[in-house]
């Protein structure tokens, strides 16, 4: 369906200056967040000679080769207009994006100015459109001489990233209002080092995330690593720049198990996974930033694929219910900090799901305001397709289709329309939650591409059929 429900294409622009987080007084349900979309340069940046580039070469990124103008990505770099009108177009406040370690940091002594000054005139472009930004420093991308010296593997990239952080707030200080340290470093650290499904492509055993005590492995140190760096820079950050703003940008999912005797899994993955980093932080965040994409249900030691529940074509089970939990969680153990939901999306090339998708999950977010949890942001993961790591251009994330056959040509699908309404109306009216369902069950028991293998791992190249999940997923309070 590529008619678009309520498009506007006339900027919805916000009048008024932003200082620091909206208050929590309410004139519509959701008045009192603002509205973003999050990207990452690894996958929207042409011109790039990164890890990235280096994985696909070596056939590592599923369907790379036989893409179209693969490498191109989405000509970000070059070409940053058609993404930037369609951004303003759809009325939010802010634009989170990154910033290239490699590019501007090609050796680990030398930054190189041209690009930091690319970089300033696209910041500032975003700023001309009264845009606000957030800057995420590390997005699943290292600098290919820093994944020679081993990485977060070693004591050393601590050392570099600070050099790396460091530039970005002195050049973009005044041009950037949230800074997330590390976009789902758990993440980057469990399929670079771990799973051996991401650059470098190392393999270890799950002990790996063994913590106790003195005691542990080579992914807890690696996480370690990291949220270390975080503190240091949040410490040095605010003696230098007293009003800034630094958080995570942390991947957070509902671990869920069926048995009984998959629920021990379940139960440490969402220790280690979620809970461990912020922990750590705990005392050195301004914000807390956590990107949500739904429920990993575990069979055994793995992610399994059930066929009661509906996913997305990524992978991900579908859970609105889940994002409460989560939200109810993360302020019992940050009192009063500011929450921003840095990323939530799902991969739907049919659009079929994506618009009760999206208000489901808006509707939680309205659950959780009643409850006077300080959500302060939802980002919207993404406005175009683009390259999804290693599952390459066959989840479809975006607001915008990408037709890559024929020029990157960029199409609104329906749900940029819905989005650009609910930004606008700050409500989601039951008249559009019934229409968006009603979606979901007319095409349910229908096919639909699925970019994911049975074992919850592997990515196609293609995508094979699966059926619309006749499941009633939608947000239900009381089952949270």
């Amino acid at each position: 369906m590529r008619a678009v429900l309520f498009l506007n294409t006339m900027s919805l622009i916000f009048a008024s200056a932003f200082s620091g987080f909206p208050s929590t007084s309410l004139s519509a349900p959701l008045d009192s967040i603002q509205f973003g979309i999050a990207t990452a340069p690894a996958q929207t940046e042409d011109g790039l000679d990164d890890i990235w580039s280096d994985w696909a070469k070596q056939g590592k990124i599923s369907g790379f080769e036989e893409t179209p103008d693969a490498a191109a990505r989405l000509r970000f770099f070059s070409n940053p207009e058609p993404e930037l009108d369609a951004v303003s177009a759809s009325g939010i406040s802010v634009y989170r994006l990154g910033l290239d370690w490699q590019r501007i940091m090609p050796e680990k002594d030398r930054f190189d100015e041209g690009a930091i000054l690319h970089y300033r005139k696209l910041l500032q472009k975003i700023r001309g459109r009264k845009l606000k930004i957030m800057i995420s420093i590390m997005h699943h991308s290292i600098p290919k001489w820093a994944q020679v010296g081993g990485g977060w593997l070693t004591d050393r990239m601590k050392i570099h990233f600070l050099a790396f952080a460091k530039k970005l707030i002195e050049e973009f200080h005044d041009e950037v209002e949230w800074w997330a340290t590390f976009n789902e470093g758990n993440i980057f650290v469990s399929l670079a080092y771990t799973q051996g499904l991401w650059p470098p492509g190392e393999t270890r055993s799950p002990l790996s995330f063994f913590s106790l005590g003195p005691f542990r492995g080579d992914a807890i140190h690696a996480m370690d690593r990291m949220i270390d760096a975080h503190n240091e820079l949040h410490t040095w950050a605010h003696s230098k720049f007293p009003g800034i703003k630094i958080g995570l940008a942390h991947n957070m999912a509902r671990y869920r198990a069926k048995k009984w005797k998959d629920r021990l899994t379940a139960f440490a993955l969402d220790r280690i996974l979620n809970w461990h980093m912020p922990e750590r932080a705990r005392n050195h965040m301004d914000f807390f930033g956590f990107n949500y994409y739904g429920a990993e249900w575990m069979k055994g030691s793995q992610i399994d694929i059930d066929p009661e529940e509906e996913y997305s074509e990524a992978g991900r089970a579908i859970d609105p219910n889940g994002l409460l939990e989560l939200l109810r969680e993360i302020s019992q153990r940050f009192k009063g900090l500011p929450i921003l939901i840095t990323e939530n999306g799902i991969a739907d090339s049919t659009d079929w799901l994506r618009p009760a998708y999206l208000i489901e999950h808006l509707k939680a977010v309205e659950h959780a305001l009643q409850e006077q949890i300080p959500v302060r942001g939802y980002f919207v993961w993404t406005l175009s397709d683009n390259l999804e790591w290693s599952d390459g251009y066959c989840p479809k994330f975006g607001l915008w289709s990408v037709e890559r056959k024929n020029g990157l040509l960029r199409t609104p699908r329906a749900s940029f329309g819905i989005f650009q309404e609910i930004v606008k109306t700050r409500m989601v009216s039951g008249e559009l939650r019934e229409r968006a369902w009603a979606l979901v069950h007319d095409h349910q028991g229908k096919p639909r591409p699925f970019c994911r293998a049975d074992d919850g791992v592997t990515a196609l190249p293609l995508p094979r059929e699966r059926p619309v999940s006749r499941k009633d997923w939608r947000f239900n309070p009381r089952r949270s």
